[in-house]
């Protein structure tokens, strides 16, 4: 008799795993409480506009090509990936700028016009990173677990993946100023924590950027999810829409979900819910006190013209970028001078938007809602939001407020609330060292047979590419249990 898996939630690491299990035989069905697919990589449609509300990088790109290959598939079938060019581009709050290209060579002209010598030091810095990257790689397609550190074998990788070393120490043993240090760390606040917190092996995201560079699936980030739920429904997977699974048991060896009056049981359960979430409200269990991500206040704008001087992702780095980590990481208050993120898509693909208008989504990093004391109030909305358009009128010379055709905006409380986030920590639980690895919710429960996770929280991390090989690291555990 084929047996059945049940998948909670239909988010890139549900819909991966669904689809990853129906070509293995199984027969599957994801329940997700949603109308539609996708998780925090979803979609606003608003007059025209088409708003990607989650992720907006695509890279690893082998990552991605992996889970369709998994099912004998071609990506190229499934999504249209394009190269970016320039990658993105950073602006200093003293005017500079700095654009990252595809082309390394002029990238280490815009290096070295603010570092001499700086183009040198680039390639030692992605030499390292390379190296860091080839040794973590085959990793993120493993459970490892604190009983694997008694294995020798795993001894050694400590030193060489610098893991007591932080991400903005390891940039530091290449480039001298700190504006440097920040464009070759900043990736760390897309896993939601500081790069003084981020262990330096996260580098390797540096190495993706510069090396195997960033994507965008035409079409818009929306895309993916999209093509995933196509993947699993070829394989027979069924997904049904609002439907909430309010509860996880065992009993007699099965294991049993509740979606409102009905009860019914599965030989496999994978949670794509955020893991905090499951534990708490799904398992009714007491968790660990885990540090939390940030999170973020996100504005989406439909602007009525194209704007100028913007790469199809902008970085704006506050002019006290160490204070603006402290107030969001250790104080927990809401940062004076942000810095903030600026999503251009309709600079790659115009068929985001109306005929001559542009899609522009800001994200400003913030605190969770951990013990309320980040949490946003009105006037700290009206603030941070006149205080980003600001800077974003110097560099268009427009006045953004003006131009504005459609708008919405998405609070910290949003992500608990659409997304069962806890503490609206935008990125799950934080990457620091003690919650990394080894060190981070595993993908298999460990009191209930048969139940496994997928997703940001749990092994092997947070971000698209990672997700997806959190599926394959379950895909691969249910096919040997």
């Amino acid at each position: 008799m084929t047996k059945k898996a049940v998948i909670i939630g239909a988010g890139v690491g549900g819909l991966a795993a669904a689809a990853r299990l129906a070509k293995d035989g199984l027969d599957v069905e994801v329940y997700e409480k949603l109308s539609c697919c996708g998780g925090r990589n979803n979609l606003i449609c608003d007059r025209g506009f088409k708003f990607d509300t989650g992720p907006s990088f695509v890279l690893m790109p082998d990552f991605f090509a992996e889970i369709f290959s998994y099912c004998g598939q071609e990506i190229k079938d499934y999504l249209d990936l394009r190269i970016l060019d320039p990658s993105y581009k950073i602006f200093y709050a003293d005017g500079e700028t700095l654009s990252v290209y595809r082309d390394s060579q002029r990238t280490k002209q815009e290096l070295e016009r603010l570092e001499k010598g700086a183009s040198g030091q680039f390639d030692k810095f992605i030499r390292e990173t390379a190296r860091i990257y080839s040794i973590i790689k085959p990793l993120l397609y493993k459970c490892v677990t604190c009983k694997d550190l008694a294995n020798p074998a795993y001894w050694s990788l400590v030193g060489k993946i610098r893991a007591f070393e932080s991400y903005w120490n390891l940039a530091a043993k290449f480039f001298k100023s700190k504006k440097l240090c920040y464009a070759f760390t900043f990736e760390a606040m897309f896993m939601g924590v500081s790069p003084y917190q981020a262990p330096a092996f996260y580098s390797m995201i540096t190495y993706t950027d510069h090396v195997q560079k960033i994507g965008h699936p035409m079409g818009g980030m929306y895309q993916i999810p999209l093509a995933l739920e196509r993947l699993a429904e070829r394989f027979g997977v069924k997904i049904h829409y609002n439907c909430a699974i309010e509860s996880i048991e065992q009993k007699n060896g099965r294991i049993f979900l509740k979606k409102g009056q009905e009860r019914f049981s599965a030989d496999y359960v994978v949670a794509n819910a955020d893991y905090p979430y499951v534990q708490t409200d799904l398992l009714k269990r007491r968790i660990p006190d885990y540090k939390y991500s940030c999170s973020t206040y996100l504005i989406y704008l439909g602007i009525k013209q194209k704007l100028s001087n913007l790469a199809h992702h902008n970085l704006f780095f506050s002019s006290d970028l160490d204070k603006n980590l402290d107030q969001i990481f250790k104080e927990k208050t809401v940062p004076l001078d942000p810095s903030f993120y600026v999503h251009l898509p309709t600079a790659t693909d115009p068929s985001l938007a109306p005929a001559g208008k542009d899609i522009v989504y800001l994200l400003i990093p913030v605190p969770n809602l951990k013990n309320n004391s980040g949490r946003l109030e009105e006037e700290d909305k009206l603030r941070l939001r006149k205080l980003v358009f600001a800077k974003i009128n110097s560099v268009c010379g427009c006045n953004l407020e003006e131009l504005i055709e459609v708008e919405h905006q998405f609070y910290p409380e949003d992500f608990t609330g659409r997304y069962n986030i806890k503490y609206g920590a935008t990125f799950g639980l934080a990457h620091n060292l003690t919650q990394s690895a080894f060190f981070r919710p595993p993908n298999r429960d460990v009191r209930i047979n048969n139940l496994y996770y997928v997703g940001a929280s749990t092994q092997p991390g947070g971000g698209l590419p990672v997700v997806i090989a959190s599926s394959r690291i379950v895909a691969d555990m249910i096919k040997h249990s």
